[in-house]
């Protein structure tokens, strides 16, 4: 048989499965509700005294696939709980499961790819390196998600911590504050705050409820934040003005990171002008002449050096980007 037909039917197999275990759902007890099962996760035992301990531990819980077995699984790998957490800050709504299964279906698709044409052993190296892009294509794109998600919240902190202020000074409570807050707010500020109210409702304490907002934005600016609510709530303080004396820090340095931008943007387009202009040329030789440029494959002395050029390119650019990476 064709080994490809026989990849094709294992994909659409559990296609098949994984679309019938969505429509039927988990079992549960007869004449109970879904919601009603989903809270007896969290206190199955409703007469026993729940510790705040337990509180944590319980709201923190996590389901790292639709399939109870592959979840239980997964949970015994330190690993899963970080990859969880990484979706979580890219916003992305998968879990850990999924999250994979969508990483080896990838590399192995385009692993096969390249062997449609006849395996050789040219095909066979091509389709593993296409295949270690496939695998690896989704995890830079939730990397960018997480860091275009982290620049969102950073930009919105400013005027969160203003309208808190301001909810302060007006004489609310400081979970008030942060209700109106949200009510003003645009995604994803306004999710994340939302998120960390309704897990202090359902008995967090407002120091844990914080702390997990902090974990789950990663967000430097955030943390300065919650540093400075955590302390004013152990040593007292007026917190409005603590927040203002924030926000101007932030602003700051908001500011400061302009000022660097706009005086490396020339040393910016110059790396990016030296480093694309190999490429360029290369790509205009091969369509000149390319028997001449056909050495670089076939002879090898043109494969060395063209593992040494690439490298070289590669080797520049992380070093560039290493010298522009100022911190603030």
């Amino acid at each position: 048989m064709d080994p490809l037909i026989l990849v094709i039917a294992v994909m659409i197999s559990l296609a098949v499965f994984a679309a019938v275990r969505g429509l039927t759902g988990s079992s549960r007890p007869q004449g109970q509700s879904g919601i009603a099962a989903r809270l007896g996760a969290y206190r199955p035992d409703p007469n026993a005294p729940i510790t705040t301990e337990e509180k944590v531990a319980r709201l923190r819980q996590r389901s790292y696939s639709g399939l109870p077995i592959l979840s239980a699984f997964l949970g015994q790998f330190a690993g899963s709980e970080k990859v969880a957490l990484h979706l979580e800050r890219a916003g992305v709504p998968l879990r850990v499961g999924e999250y994979y299964m969508i990483r080896w279906g990838v590399a192995l698709v385009l692993f096969v790819a390249p062997l449609i044409f006849g395996p050789s052993l040219f095909t066979l190296f091509l389709g593993v390196v296409l295949g270690l892009v496939g695998y690896m294509a989704p995890a830079f794109w939730v990397g960018s998600k997480k860091k275009s998600r982290t620049t969102k919240l950073n930009a919105q902190l400013v005027d969160m911590l203003g309208l808190v202020s301001n909810s302060l000074k007006s004489g609310y409570g400081l979970m008030q504050s942060f209700e109106f807050a949200s009510r003003q707010m645009d995604p994803p500020l306004a999710l994340e705050i939302r998120r960390m109210l309704r897990e202090a409702n359902l008995g967090l304490s407002a120091e844990d409820a914080l702390n997990a907002l902090g974990d789950r934005v990663d967000s430097k600016d955030l943390d300065m934040v919650l540093t400075a609510i955590n302390i004013q709530r152990t040593v007292g303080g007026n917190l409005a003005e603590i927040l203002d004396q924030v926000a101007f820090t932030m602003r700051e340095r908001e500011r400061i990171r302009g000022e660097i931008a706009t005086l490396t943007s020339q040393q910016r387009m110059t790396g990016i002008v030296i480093g694309a202009l190999p490429v360029l040329m290369f790509a205009v030789f091969m369509a000149m002449n390319p028997p001449y440029m056909s050495l670089l494959f076939t002879e090898l002395a043109g494969r060395l050096m063209l593992v040494g050029a690439i490298s070289l390119e590669l080797l520049g650019f992380f070093t560039i980007r290493r010298i522009m990476a100022i911190e603030i």
